[in-house]
């Protein structure tokens, strides 16, 4: 039975929690994805309520409502939502640990079932107004990028290299490019790419030394989000916003700890993502702000 909750969004000058009252220990955020019309969000969350397993649930902006949308003894999460918002894709995988699989909801009714039959990890990252989806598949740890049709049927593998692996690829809002990471097979050494599939060309935005990953574009398609953490798993990771139209690179945040997952929502101006600032990963929002730097005050007395 999916349970409801109500959250309070705490607002501060310039960046704020997303959910500063918990109602049970040990909360862990992850992963936010608005809806087509701005709306609401879906995120993963992995508590005490969950049994720590990590499900899917749903925010509602403007009733500040919070719905549980699956109830899995396993892993869900990563969800993408279709062009008219009544429809998500999203991993699952089951107690046993075998590959993830993409399953499909439809959101009001919350019935789900599997979405296409694939031979190892498939992952669907974006779906476009023409009803194409995006995403990657892994066999034998090799990973590359693939678009599917409505119907979770392989058409188009896009990528394919031995010592890469292309993930976290997203399509432009007009659909007619899509940025992605590229990175070498031990995950570091990531390259922001861009394919143009008008032209059918792939150029190289950005190289780091560590890992890039967590894509967003702004609504406009001028601007890409994205997470950079130089020294891997054993550094922190900042979020940063690569220009188009000036081919600059901006830091949105700086903070010892990893701030990821950023997330665009129906705005250029306005972006959620997750942060450990608090010791657990959390949601927050950055709201306009000049400031490259932002310091968040956690609101722990409500």
């Amino acid at each position: 039975m999916n349970k409801t909750l109500k959250t309070l969004l705490t607002v501060t000058a310039s960046l704020s929690v997303l959910n500063a009252a918990p109602t049970w220990a040990a909360v862990n955020e992850h992963r936010p994805v608005c809806s087509p019309d701005g709306s609401q969000m879906i995120y993963m969350l992995k508590s005490e309520l969950t049994k720590d397993d990590w499900e899917l649930y749903l925010l509602d902006f403007d009733s500040q409502v919070r719905t549980r949308l699956t109830n899995h003894p396993g892993w869900d999460g990563y969800a993408v939502w279709s062009p008219d918002g009544s429809k998500i894709i999203f991993d699952r995988q089951n107690d046993g640990g075998e590959d993830k699989n993409p399953w499909i909801m439809d959101v009001e009714s919350q019935r789900i079932k599997p979405f296409g039959h694939h031979d190892g990890w498939v992952s669907i990252s974006d779906w476009s107004e023409d009803n194409r989806l995006l995403g990657f598949q892994e066999l034998e740890d090799r990973r590359d990028l693939v678009i599917l049709n409505k119907d979770g049927e392989i058409v188009e593998q896009l990528t394919s290299t031995a010592t890469h692996n292309e993930h976290d690829a997203h399509f432009s809002p007009d659909a007619k490019m899509i940025a992605y990471a590229n990175g070498a097979i031990d995950g570091n050494e990531t390259t922001l790419e861009l394919i143009n599939l008008e032209e059918g060309s792939s150029t190289v935005l950005h190289r780091s030394i560590g890992r890039i990953y967590g894509i967003s574009w702004t609504p406009d398609g001028s601007k890409i989000a994205f997470v950079d953490a130089p020294g891997g798993e054993d550094d922190d990771a900042d979020i940063f916003v690569y220009s188009l139209e000036d081919e600059s690179i901006s830091q949105k945040t700086d903070d010892p700890s990893w701030d990821h997952m950023p997330e665009f929502c129906n705005s250029a101006e306005i972006m959620y993502f997750t942060s450990y600032r608090s010791g657990e990963e959390r949601i927050y929002q950055i709201n306009p702000d000049p400031t490259p730097v932002f310091k968040i005050e956690r609101d722990r007395s409500k």
